[in-house]
């Protein structure tokens, strides 16, 4: 015989309601008129009494118009038809638990509820508009758009395949009713309207971005295939020194933060390379008529120069003292204490010159060329860049230590840079094992204090030489956030191994990871930056809710942080017990978004 528990639901929220809590709100503005509006009374996560608009009325000389005598009675009738209503959507509500009913596995008894913030971000972004746009005359078989946001929402909550994202799409409110095979379709279609969306996105972020494009900050990384190289994954040097076949891609973000475009290359193309293909698209993408494109010292050669001053763009590029880009006058320079002026705490300390860096550039004809280019060197010292590559040469040494006692047991991948250190030691290029030298491989200790001598020193080469120093050493300092940024795409959002084939797949796969991106960006700023992405990506993954009965979701998560992130879009945190209705009602306020 079953057992029968009664309990009730409440659908009260955190903070107390009562019945009056709906309020006919007249406001005398300046001009003497009165303008109604029906209000309500609420307590925020801190406990602070506010106070929102729960529906505008109007002027009441223009009700007086429309209404007659009776305006402010119809006004009063209106409120007590919202408090009603109100009254009844928290009213209690009895259910019947039967102890010894059994879980249905045929139905999706746990939802996805965290990615309502994000849909609403995707659905500010404009990308809905852009996919139609794209499929304008044209028939499918299915909601490219649903299934957009299915592989956006599954990159943010549970990163994995396309399969696993179709399998899925039953845990989350927003429908997508795709076939598999459509699923597989819709990623031609999505690679197809990389433009569009990029391009729509960028216009709905402007209005928060009017300083932030005055320097677009650019780098390159890449993503491994654990497959056979083939006309677009090819051999090239992998970021993370493995073997396997790579695509390069390369990310221009804003100086908040925020990527503005990204591009992909074949895995043998060199990161230096990627600017100069890059540019002209990254700057249509983002509308800009001139960027100063701030890099690292890997983007800084005399190609990437040229490209950019001879476009009207401008560079800030860092140049490492102890590398062969930098002349032994400027390396003198730079180490000579002989100038440099104490900024800040730590022993920081900066200095600057004018200079000329002479950049080789080839002719219609074929022919190399020196050209002078009018540029401004900044040189400084960290202590905390010393402490650091102190750190890292360490780890390098005992990598040469080992090559030096048994150089036959290591290749050059397994003991990458070791052999900077290491004296008669050399390797086979095809293979990269040690070839047996008549000498014995020994420490070059000169070669450590040569870099020792250099440690935390660094230069910065711009061709913006009205810039002051502190303005080109901000600009580059802000660099690390696109580091970052493919650090949470590769790990927060898993964007590789990616579980596709074809290159248009690949590409519809790296726009889904960077809307992705975009959104959780904008939500981190909107935050203020006090959580990271990942501790976002966190929340929002532990978010989700159980289905009692009689359409009754049970929600089991709550932080400080899931109230900051409902209350961008106007929301409290999801209540203990919600109707369907009112979860699905969180997941459409892509209005509620404003920009910052």
């Amino acid at each position: 015989m079953s057992r029968v528990v009664s309990v009730c639901y409440n659908g009260e929220t955190s903070f107390r309601r009562q019945e009056d809590d709906l309020h006919l709100k007249r406001s005398k503005r300046p001009n003497g008129r009165v303008h109604l509006s029906i209000t309500e009374s609420f307590r925020d996560a801190q406990g602070k009494a506010r106070n929102r608009t729960v529906k505008t009325l109007g002027y009441l000389d223009e009700l007086e118009q429309k209404w007659g005598p009776d305006a402010l009675a119809r006004c009063e009738a209106i409120r007590d038809e919202l408090t009603d209503a109100h009254n009844k959507a928290v009213a209690p509500v009895a259910l019947e638990l039967h102890m010894t009913q059994k879980v249905d596995k045929r139905s999706a008894n746990r939802m996805c509820a965290g990615d309502a913030v994000a849909m609403a971000y995707y659905d500010a972004l404009g990308i809905e508009k852009a996919l139609r746009n794209h499929l304008a005359g044209r028939k499918v078989a299915y909601d490219l758009n649903a299934v957009c946001r299915l592989l956006v929402s599954e990159r943010l909550l549970a990163p994995g395949s396309k399969h696993a994202a179709w399998e899925r799409a039953g845990r989350h409110f927003l429908r997508c009713d795709a076939s598999e095979r459509d699923v597989y379709r819709a990623l031609d279609e999505l690679a197809a309207s990389r433009n569009r969306v990029i391009g729509a996105m960028n216009r709905a972020i402007a209005p928060s971005r009017e300083h932030d494009l005055a320097c677009g900050y650019y780098d390159c990384t890449n993503f491994y295939f654990e497959c056979d190289p083939d006309d677009f994954r090819k051999k090239g040097v992998s970021k993370e020194h493995r073997p396997n076949p790579i695509v390069q891609m390369g990310l221009l973000q804003d100086s908040s933060g925020i990527p503005v475009t990204y591009k992909l290359f074949g895995g043998n193309v060199g990161d230096s390379k990627t600017l100069i293909e890059a540019l002209p698209d990254l700057k249509e993408a983002a509308g800009m008529q001139r960027v100063v494109i701030v890099a690292d010292k890997g983007m800084n050669c005399s190609e990437n120069i040229a490209a950019a001053v001879g476009k009207g763009d401008g560079f800030v590029f860092s140049q490492s003292v102890r590398g062969t880009k930098s002349t032994s006058e400027l390396r003198r320079w730079a180490l000579s204490d002989e100038g440099y002026r104490l900024r800040g705490k730590d022993g920081f300390k900066s200095k600057s010159r004018q200079d000329v860096k002479v950049i080789h550039v080839t002719g219609s004809d074929g022919k190399t060329k020196d050209v002078p280019v009018e540029v401004k060197v900044v040189a400084f010292w960290s202590r905390k860049y010393a402490n650091r590559a102190r750190h890292e040469r360490e780890k390098v040494l005992e990598k040469s230590r080992q090559l030096v006692e048994s150089p036959g047991k290591y290749t050059r991948a397994t003991h990458y840079g070791a052999a900077q250190y290491v004296q008669n030691v050399d390797f086979d290029p095809k293979t990269g094992e040690v070839v047996a030298c008549a000498k014995k491989p020994e420490i070059d200790w000169e070669a450590v204090r040569a870099a020792e001598a250099c440690d935390g020193y660094y230069c910065i080469v711009t061709s913006e030489t009205n810039w002051d120093d502190g303005r080109i050493i901000d600009a580059y300092r802000e660099l690390w956030r696109i580091e970052e940024s493919f650090k949470i795409t590769k790990t927060g959002l898993e964007g590789r191994p990616a579980f596709v084939r074809t290159r248009e797949h690949l590409e519809a796969h790296f726009l889904t990871c960077y809307i992705a991106l975009v959104v959780l960006r904008l939500i981190e700023r909107a935050l203020g930056k006090r959580y990271s992405a990942l501790s976002i990506l966190e929340d929002m993954r532990a978010l989700g809710c159980s289905e009692l009965e009689a359409n009754i979701w049970l929600f089991d998560h709550r932080t400080d942080l899931t109230d900051e992130l409902f209350a961008l879009i106007g929301e409290e945190a999801p209540r203990k017990y919600m109707r369907r209705s009112e979860v699905k009602a969180l997941f459409g306020k892509g209005k509620q978004i404003r920009w910052r």
